[in-house]
């Protein structure tokens, strides 16, 4: 498999029942094949792989779950060589419409976070990759301006710090960043820090510079950046907020997705509604953002995209065009290239490469 790296996409089951597809992507010459897929699991929108022990998790967006409340949260063995997924397990989450999960730097430990059911749980992972039921949970409350989409607490990502210290999640429907210690020994979250954003931003996903002391968060109701610095004491500082786009639809356009070039000089977002991904460059002295592109994703809905770990490759998800599309990163300059490729996959809203 030289010059060749494994790509796994968490897709919508709502036309099609293969919730996970497995491709391998040629960096030399921009090519595509899939491989294999995985039924039996409905909606993962949301995986998170662990290269270390091999082990892929991905969260069952539902509702409900054999006549409880709720979604799941899988895990699967990875083969490295075919990229075929062994179903392991699966635990219930207590909340409904999971829709984000992280994994610990070790593998002995997952975070999902709620959407409708608004909390947050974490599990223990065997070392064969088995979840156990729930160590901890934590329900939010409240509401924020938006009584459309702000009624209740609607918890969208959980992010951990690089030493598995924190666990950050923006709430989007509080209008504000939880931060949590996790304590380790007692498998539990301890409430930290809450840093309010502005009223009807509903913060939705975030980002850490992978070099330097700096946080970002898309806003998905105003489709807004917010720029933080990450003191000491893992709390933030807010620094700036940016819009994402120049003319901007309240009703149309929707903030979904963030990343940061592997180089750290640039930062990626992407738009709904205007279907594009806006380019920042990140001032390396003070973390300030400076909007320097808008691209189309060729499609509709980028709700996720993922760039290549050497940087070279930006992957954009189109849930409502039923494609993936491919551009080369100028790493120079930080902007897209024309589409070099482009996959067809139904519903795709989570893209993780694996080397």
């Amino acid at each position: 498999m030289e010059n060749n790296m494994l790509l796994f996409v968490g897709s919508y089951t709502n036309k099609h029942p293969s919730g996970i597809n497995i491709f391998t992507f040629n960096e030399k010459d921009g090519s595509v094949i899939h491989i294999n897929a995985v039924d039996g699991i409905k909606n993962p929108s949301f995986i998170s792989i662990d290269e270390k022990n091999n082990h892929l998790f991905a969260v069952s967006e539902t509702a409900m779950t054999d006549d409880k409340e709720g979604g799941q949260v899988f895990s699967y063995e990875v083969c490295k060589e075919t990229g075929k997924l062994t179903y392991l397990s699966a635990e219930h989450t207590n909340g409904g419409a999971p829709c984000h999960l992280s994994v610990d730097n070790n593998g002995k430990n997952i975070y999902v976070v709620n959407y409708s059911g608004g909390n947050l749980c974490r599990f223990s992972v065997d070392e064969t990759g088995h979840i156990r039921p729930f160590d901890d949970l934590v329900q939010h409350s409240g509401k924020s301006v938006r009584t459309d989409r702000q009624e209740g607490p609607h918890p969208h990502s959980i992010i951990l710090d690089k030493l598995n210290r924190f666990a950050y999640v923006p709430d989007l429907g509080l209008d504000k960043i939880f931060i949590y210690q996790l304590d380790q020994e007692r498998h539990s979250f301890i409430a930290f820090k809450e840093i309010n954003v502005h009223l009807g931003a509903g913060p939705r996903h975030l980002v850490f510079h992978p070099n330097l002391p700096y946080a970002y968060v898309i806003n998905e109701l105003d489709c807004t950046i917010c720029a933080f610095s990450v003191e000491m004491d893992g709390t933030l500082k807010m620094l700036q907020t940016i819009p994402s786009l120049i003319e901007f639809n309240v009703i149309e356009d929707s903030g979904a997705d963030i990343h940061i070039a592997p180089n750290g000089k640039f930062l990626y977002a992407s738009n709904r509604g205007a279907d594009s991904i806006t380019i920042f460059k990140i001032n390396q002295e003070d973390g300030s953002l400076t909007r320097i592109g808008i691209c189309s994703t060729y499609g509709k809905t980028p709700r996720n995209f993922a760039i290549t770990p050497n940087g070279k490759f930006l992957f954009a998800a189109n849930q409502n065009s039923d494609s993936i599309v491919i551009f080369k990163i100028d790493e120079e300059t930080g902007l897209l290239t024309k589409p070099i490729n482009t996959i067809n996959v139904s519903e795709p809203v989570c893209i993780k490469f694996f080397i």
